[in-house]
């Protein structure tokens, strides 16, 4: 999001960024608002908000797969995008998810986790 707001700055469109800073803080309104004459602004803003995190990195920090499907569970899922040279995972104290961390022999294995996984509802909240 950053960057898209970043290169609205660099045109100097003010307008633009206006119109982001109201939808970042409430989406329904500045949709309302703007809408019809910042459709493509909203569009893309909207898009830069939920794009996944880049992967820089063999090594992701999850969170969100179901505690019910248990620590091996969770491992042979993420094992089946790639080969997993470290794996660490245990229990949410307040939600019934599991968080952790796993690395990847290859971050192109990592990115598609990072495809497949993120955002996505596991049933675990």
């Amino acid at each position: 999001f950053e960057e898209y707001y970043n290169m609205l700055k660099t045109k100097d469109d003010h307008n633009a960024m206006n119109v982001v800073a109201e939808y970042v803080n409430d989406p329904e309104l500045a949709t309302q608002r703007y809408g019809k004459d910042y459709k493509a602004v909203l569009r893309k803003a909207e898009a830069a908000l939920t794009a996944p995190p880049p992967v820089k990195s063999p090594t992701l920090n999850f969170s969100g797969f179901p505690a019910n499907m248990g620590e091996a569970g969770c491992k042979m899922t993420l094992q089946a995008l790639g080969e997993i040279t470290e794996f660490e995972c245990v229990a949410d104290d307040t939600f019934p998810i599991l968080r952790g961390t796993v690395t990847f022999e290859d971050i192109e294995d990592a990115k598609k986790a990072v495809e497949q996984y993120n955002g996505m509802d596991l049933g675990g909240g």
